[in-house]
């Protein structure tokens, strides 16, 4: 452990040569063959628990068919773009109704809250217009405000009544954009730290109280949906709720909503009900791709995309754990890496058929990123990453921060 994590921080004076590359793998070759075992034997766990007559029973995906949430009913807060309309995606495209909340309309005589492209309508006709029976219900809401909140879960009950899966994803950046992100929290002052919270943490509590009531409805009516275990609830949270990233404020909501989960979980786990935080990894989102284009990611945020995950990716990650039977034993109260799920289920970046982005507390992410400067990178064969070891640094060694950029 303590050698990886001088290798973490010196990375950028490793000798850089294919054969310096070759030995890293050799010696974490041990640790790469354990970590492949694990990841065995979490598939084969989860393919034991498949009905005989799935499709899925021969294989470690669920993305080779739909339609597993036939009927479903789920609610995405904060999915006009981004993560949380990625999740939204990939549950209409396993046939869910999908609700979808935001402030962003298509339609003008709406005030929207920003410019941001993408819109509570555009999501759901999206969903509708995937092959299958998923449906896209698109509603106007603002989650700052909680007596709009309690009118959307009226609205679910009047039509569905009952509610299956609970994603709370929206997230309120603060005025001023990227920059105003990366201040110190003198600077930001105490409305940042509100903005935050408030659409982004309370936002996340206050739809959890309103929606058990539906869930609990769901039970009594009967059995859960064919291949859905129990109702799940999924809150999206990153690695900032471990290590230091943006500012004072970020961290401490992200460190909340993990608490927030791990707690729910707590007393909701004699209701068979299972909640998990998801922490997606660089996110290619609509926002990311706006900040490339004006120069605001190369300013602030230096970190190359190459190994950027796209908004479905963690879609993906919360389909897996919603179906898996053994959710609430395994992972109800955790943080998931949402890169590593993809290695336990066995599906890949829907963006990029075939690939699954590395996590970022793996040696594929993290010596690229910091430990190879520019000029290393030019002395290296081109695919010299396939020679680093998906090797994964502990979790209370990436809590001490990003290590020193290479110069």
């Amino acid at each position: 452990i303590l050698g990886a994590a001088l290798l973490l921080q010196l990375g950028h004076a490793l000798t850089p040569s294919l054969a310096g590359v070759s030995r890293i793998h050799h010696a974490f070759r041990q640790a790469g063959t354990g970590a492949r075992t694990r990841r065995i034997s979490a598939v084969s766990s989860f393919q034991s628990n498949q009905d005989d007559d799935d499709p899925s029973s021969s294989s470690s995906s669920l993305f080779h068919f739909h339609d597993r949430l036939s009927d479903c009913v789920c609610l995405v807060t904060g999915a006009s773009r981004g993560i949380g309309k990625g999740i939204a995606l990939e549950l209409g495209a396993q046939g869910a109704i999908v609700y979808i909340t935001g402030t962003s309309s298509s339609n003008k005589s709406n005030n929207n809250k920003n410019d941001e492209p993408g819109t509570v309508q555009e999501t759901a006709e999206e969903i509708n217009a995937l092959p299958g029976p998923g449906q896209g219900i698109a509603v106007l809401c603002d989650h700052s405000q909680d007596d709009q909140v309690q009118a959307l879960f009226q609205q679910i009950e009047r039509e569905q009544g009952r509610l299956d899966i609970l994603i709370n994803n929206a997230f309120r950046l603060p005025s001023g954009g990227v920059q105003m992100l990366y201040k110190k929290f003198w600077e930001q002052g105490p409305e940042v730290w509100d903005t935050l919270h408030t659409v982004g943490l309370r936002s996340h509590y206050v739809a959890s109280c309103y929606a058990m009531p539906l869930i609990f409805q769901g039970q009594e009516q009967g059995p859960p949906r064919k291949h859905l275990p129990r109702p799940f609830i999924g809150m999206v949270s990153s690695f900032g709720g471990l290590c230091y990233t943006f500012n004072t404020a970020y961290g401490v909501g992200k460190a909340g909503v993990d608490r927030l989960a791990k707690d729910m979980a707590v007393e909701l786990r004699d209701k068979d009900i299972s909640v998990v935080s998801f922490w997606p990894g660089l996110v290619d989102t609509e926002r990311t791709q706006k900040s490339v284009a004006n120069g605001e990611w190369d300013q602030y945020v230096k970190l190359p995309l190459d190994h950027a995950e796209s908004p479905r990716f963690t879609g993906r990650a919360v389909v897996h754990v919603a179906l898996d039977p053994q959710n609430l034993a395994q992972k109800s109260g955790t943080y998931q890496v949402v890169a590593e799920l993809a290695q336990d289920y066995g599906f890949d970046d829907p963006a990029t058929p075939g690939r699954v982005p590395p996590s970022i507390r793996s040696l594929k992410f993290l010596l690229p990123t910091y430990g190879f400067n520019a000029q290393i990178k030019q002395q290296l064969p081109p695919d010299y990453e396939k020679y680093i070891p998906d090797w994964k640094l502990p979790f209370w060694v990436m809590a001490q921060g990003q290590p020193p950029a290479s110069e």
